[in-house]
């Protein structure tokens, strides 16, 4: 239960008020802190509203996207391609699309994400600030697998923005659920690139599974740069096995492997036909 709501005025503020207060988190659109049996535990809210994070702005080779854009911003502005945009529109609720935003939905990196398969698969970098040991206010670019990889690690860490390259790549993503507005069995989203010589390269493969987290699977990725699975059902049947999930209210295990490959086999389908970027 919130006691307590501050608002910072500047990111430095934000990060020391972070540190400072016990048990507080960074209070962006608050969907997942006020829904009801939330697992996040707070006593501290820490509004970012006055940051300034909530601008899309063009910068020549990139796309800088503030970490407090909501969805249904995504969804508006004509400098979000098309994958992003239909990965923003997963969130079936409007009044929902309006409040979450891309940062705290990267922030949670929850295995009910609408935008982290997607943004994974892209390949997008993320540009972060962070206070050290002796408390120097620093700033970061890393790449969004960093983050992914060592969320944890990364729990004090402020998101400020997600930069977007305007390279030629394939992304998409698939989410499966019962109904939009019922949380996601399995979320896939899949990326790649054909380099100069038509070779596949730079593969991602990305999985949200109901109970098992968001899963990069890495031996499907490298089998396909090379050569080993070159068609919809191998990639399918090399999903099935890498995949890792549970059985739960949600479904089966089996069930959302099946799904999980059926869905990233479609996305490599449509790789290999020169889908939409």
């Amino acid at each position: 239960m919130i006691q307590e709501f501050l608002i910072a005025t500047d990111t430095e503020e934000a990060l020391r008020l972070k540190r400072n207060k016990v048990k507080s988190v960074w209070y962006a659109g608050g969907t997942e802190i006020n829904r009801l049996n939330s697992t996040v535990e707070v006593k501290c809210a820490i509004s970012l509203a006055k940051l300034g994070l909530d601008t899309i702005t063009d910068e020549g080779s990139t796309i800088r996207i503030g970490s407090m854009v909501t969805l249904q911003q995504l969804i508006e502005s004509d400098l979000i391609p098309q994958w992003l945009k239909d990965a923003a529109s997963t969130c079936g609720s409007f009044t929902r699309r309006n409040m979450a935003t891309i940062g705290g939905n990267l922030a949670l990196m929850s295995d009910h994400s609408y935008l982290a398969p997607a943004l994974l698969a892209s390949r997008c970098r993320l540009l972060t600030a962070n206070l050290t040991e002796g408390g120097a206010y620093s700033e970061d670019n890393i790449p969004i697998r960093e983050y992914h990889t060592y969320h944890q690690q990364f729990s004090g860490t402020l998101l400020l923005a997600v930069s977007l390259s305007k390279d030629i790549r394939f992304v998409g993503s698939k989410r499966y659920a019962t109904s939009v507005q019922n949380r996601s069995a399995v979320h896939v989203g899949f990326g790649a690139t054909l380099n100069s010589e038509q070779v596949i390269d730079h593969v991602r493969v990305f999985a949200a599974v109901h109970g098992s987290g968001v899963q990069r699977l890495s031996n499907v990725e490298n089998a396909i740069e090379n050569g080993e699975l070159t068609t919809r059902e191998d990639v399918q049947l090399a999903v099935q096995h890498a995949l890792k999930a549970g059985d739960d209210s949600i479904g089966s295990a089996d069930y959302k492997r099946y799904i999980a490959s059926e869905g990233i086999g479609q996305l490599f389908a449509e790789f290999l036909k020169g889908g939409v970027k």
